[in-house]
């Protein structure tokens, strides 16, 4: 398994780039009918490519490939894609596709470089139900990026239409209100994902009379917190628009804390 596991690592992040490059013409060119085309095919290649690495992976290792920080990285960048895909064809465009696409880029193209064979897992965590914890975890972490994207596009495209600015920019995105509904979308299945992940999580800790959450690992609930107090008054508040893109950017901030602090990034 040696040399095809080489030749995918080298070819997947030339995948991602030449379908990155072709969402960028589909978004950029004025007739753009056959670039969109390009850029799905290029997008299904690169998706057929990663697939592929992490079953080679999981033959290679003889375990699921989710546990170093690479293979986390990894699989993140997978379900990003698969979720890049889906939300081209909630939207109804291929013109997002630059944007939604980029976050399984950056996940995927450093994982490449810490992939390895070199760990030994403690036998307490080798339940199938750890995971899926694990699964349903970066699950929601890819709906979230994905929402953030989402919700940064909506403050952009709001910022252009406050000023005037009707650039091609402006013209190539979808209409505020699709945008708005699809950040909801997403940032509410992350949150299910999130919820369905803590309860799996909790239930394996119960009956495997394992330890409890340490404190950083509990932070995590802070994060659900504004992710549900945004959803909650956008149904009952009428939260809508820039008030809501901004909740669930600060949300992702909040997520991105509290896993650089769960991975001791701010620690002495």
């Amino acid at each position: 398994m040696a040399i095809p596991l080489l030749i995918l690592k080298l070819l997947l992040p030339l995948a991602y780039v030449v379908a990155l490059g072709a969402y960028g013409r589909a978004f950029f060119r004025e007739e753009a009918g056959g670039s969109r085309k390009t850029a799905i095919t290029a997008m299904l290649a690169a998706l057929g490519l990663h697939t592929a690495l992490l079953v080679v992976l999981t033959i290679e290792y003889r375990r699921c490939p989710l546990w170093t920080e690479g293979e986390a990285l990894l699989f993140l960048g997978w379900m990003l894609a698969i979720l890049h895909i889906l939300s081209e064809w909630s939207a109804g465009t291929r013109r997002l596709g630059i944007f939604t696409l980029l976050p399984a880029a950056v996940a995927t193209l450093p994982a490449i470089f810490f992939l390895g064979n070199a760990f030994s897992l403690a036998p307490e965590y080798r339940s199938s139900w750890f995971i899926f914890h694990i699964v349903a975890s970066l699950a929601s972490y890819a709906a979230y990026s994905l929402a953030a994207v989402l919700a940064a596009l909506y403050l952009l495209q709001y910022g252009k239409l406050k000023r005037k600015h009707f650039d091609r920019t402006f013209r190539r995105l979808p209409p505020l209100d699709k945008l708005d509904k699809l950040t909801a979308v997403w940032a509410f299945l992350g949150t299910l994902l999130m919820i369905t992940s803590s309860v799996i999580g909790a239930w394996w800790v119960r009956r495997d009379g394992l330890h409890g959450m340490s404190l950083q690992e509990a932070g995590i609930f802070i994060v659900l917190g504004v992710y549900l107090i945004a959803a909650a008054a956008r149904r009952t508040l009428g939260w809508r628009g820039r008030r809501h893109a901004l909740w669930i950017l600060g949300g992702f901030a909040a997520l991105v804390f509290a896993n650089l602090w769960l991975h001791g990034f701010f620690r002495a």
